[in-house]
């Protein structure tokens, strides 16, 4: 299984106890990327404005 298209096929071949399982675990999974791009933006957002005299300096 190596296509999206094949995979939507075997998606609806799912049960809907299976299909549940699958669609809880992708809602996991999306929040975990979600939480780790929340990380790095803070991350990010406290380097900048530990920074951010310097670089208005920059830009003028």
């Amino acid at each position: 299984m190596s296509t999206i298209a094949e995979i939507e096929a075997a998606i609806e071949k799912l049960d809907p106890d299976e299909f549940a399982k699958l669609a809880e675990w992708m809602a996991s999974r999306n929040c975990a990327s979600e939480e780790k791009g929340n990380d790095f933006k803070e991350a990010m957002d406290r380097v900048f404005s530990h920074h951010a005299p310097l670089l208005e300096k920059l830009a003028q």
